[in-house]
């Protein structure tokens, strides 16, 4: 084959194929030698699959997670997006990332990319621009960009893929403000800014917890599970945990256990090293793409203590509500902890009894918060005023009249819990307050009840408690925490030492005195 059409070739394969267009942009725009991988095989199929398909339906939700600096924003958005228009000049595309900066750098790199030379050979033409900015651009077939952040709602544009890389910052993942933001802006603004049921919507991203974007659209407490079942993910971890096969558009890619997703960037033994330096969590989160909570070491298990019933003082008992964000089924889990109270040594100590949670709609709370009223009737109710509190206090005060007059009906005895909605401290942040647990927690005046439920979670939520992260999940030691913080909380009256004088005498002649 002459040079010519040696060169015609390989813009048509260029035209075709994804991949070959990375290549071909390394070597004649980069003029840099390209670090090939597998993964970037996979990654280009994946996402020509993401577009009008001819022998099917495209890929219309689409979750790609793979670990940092591993090449996905030079795919996804410096080239995919480019090559995208060059073949379809009508789509419409969105570019969503963590910060306006980034967003209108990358905005920059695709419009030079596409006013280059060599775009212009490899598509046989030089795209004409309408609109040409670094926060959008449009080409006269309508098509174009537009970029911008999750951190305000998107208004006023439609596009036929939405392309989200890294939403959120390493940083910001410790406020639970900006994971809030991000999370509502993309279910409140993004899922309604597609121009139809076949544009697409895809999110790669490193993993950063079980609450950032990925979490979130995961969890059933925040979407129907069709709705999450809609979402194709794919995991790329940098290290095989076990034998992978990955296949798309007819091509299989497979990996051996302990192999590394791309050994020219970490070799097993780097990663390793990154490993140790990173910590288990980061590096499993971020690296691994499984969010885990592994024990951070501020509650120690070797103080967890549990005793039997019968070393139970008198106690006054009380029950303390954890609130979700709402009362709606998409909020945060709730907790409902039973904890008693009785003077112990020189002090009180703290024994948790009972501990439920879930996440539940606003008539479930209600109806298991009632059930451990009725078995605990001396307990003294405290429903936290934020949150929903305010509201849950008052459907639960309607619902216990209905309650009553059907016990009522039966012969049975009401239930009197007194029940107090309370405004929590300002002066102390939630993580301040259950840190507070700790002196309490490793001298033995916090204690569990051997058959108590919810053991395992507050065990999970203890040991996995860190202050420099304090976004994970808490429900259950935050609910015990405000007892152990509420000044209303008291042991009962130590019980009057009486000394009865004995008609009986010791050996000495002395009288005997006896204790009861």
């Amino acid at each position: 084959m002459n040079p010519h059409k040696k060169e015609l070739a390989k813009r048509a394969l260029a035209r075709k194929s994804l991949k070959e267009f990375v290549l071909l942009k390394w070597q004649r725009y980069n003029q840099m030698p390209f670090n090939d991988s597998w993964h970037y095989d996979y990654l280009c199929a994946v996402l020509e699959s993401t577009l009008p398909q001819s022998d099917g339906k495209p890929i219309t939700r689409l979750m790609l997670n793979m670990p940092p600096s591993y090449g996905k924003t030079e795919i996804i958005a410096r080239s995919f997006i480019a090559w995208a228009l060059g073949k379809y000049p009508w789509r419409k595309f969105f570019y969503i990332s963590y910060s306006d900066e980034l967003c209108r750098k990358i905005s920059n790199q695709v419009r030079d990319l596409m006013k280059s030379p060599f775009y212009a050979q490899t598509f046989n033409k030089s795209p004409v621009f309408l609109q040409d900015n670094a926060n959008e651009f449009v080409l006269k077939e309508g098509g174009g960009l537009f970029v911008t952040t999750l951190k305000s709602a998107i208004t006023g544009f439609h596009a036929h893929q939405i392309i989200i890389d890294d939403p959120i910052k390493v940083s910001a993942m410790s406020s639970r403000a900006e994971r809030v933001l991000v999370n509502q802006n993309f279910k409140e603004s993004v899922l309604s800014r597609l121009q139809d049921n076949e544009s697409n919507i895809t999110i790669l991203m490193q993993r950063l917890g079980e609450q950032d974007l990925c979490g979130f659209l995961q969890d059933p407490k925040n979407f129907e599970q069709d709705i999450i079942n809609e979402w194709k993910i794919i995991k790329l971890k940098a290290l095989a945990t076990e034998d992978e096969t990955h296949s798309i558009k007819g091509k299989i890619y497979t990996r051996k256990k302990g192999e590394a997703l791309f050994a020219a960037r970490h070799s097993p033994s780097e990663l390793e090293f990154l490993r140790l330096q990173m910590g288990n969590d980061e590096f499993s989160t971020q690296y691994q793409q499984e969010p885990i909570a592994s024990e951070a070491g501020y509650f120690e298990k070797v103080y967890f203590k549990t005793i039997p019933a019968f070393e139970c003082a008198a106690q006054n008992l009380y029950i303390f509500v954890d609130n979700a964000i709402s009362l709606n089924t998409a909020a945060d889990n709730r907790a409902i902890v039973l904890v008693g109270v009785e003077s112990y040594k020189d002090s009180m100590r703290y024994v948790v009894r009972d501990c439920i949670y879930g996440i539940w709609s606003e008539e479930q709370t209600i109806a298991n918060l009632l059930d451990m009223m009725s078995q605990n009737p001396q307990a003294k109710v405290y429903i936290e005023s934020d949150g929903g509190g305010l509201t849950l206090e008052r459907l639960l005060q309607n619902e216990l009249v209905k309650t009553n007059n059907e016990l009522k009906s039966q012969d049975k005895p009401p239930i009197t819990n007194d029940i107090k909605c309370y405004t929590p401290s300002r002066k102390i942040s939630k993580v301040e307050k259950i840190k507070a647990l700790r002196p309490y927690y490793n001298t033995g005046y916090l204690v569990f009840l051997h058959n108590a439920r919810g053991l395992a979670q507050i065990q999970k939520e203890l040991f996995s408690f860190n202050p420099e992260k304090p976004f994970r999940k808490d429900d259950c030691i935050d609910a015990i925490a405000s007892a152990c913080a509420h000044s209303e909380i008291v042991a009962p009256p130590r019980a009057s030492v009486k000394v009865r004088e004995s008609g009986r005498r010791g050996s000495g002649g002395a009288r005997t005195f006896w204790r009861i």
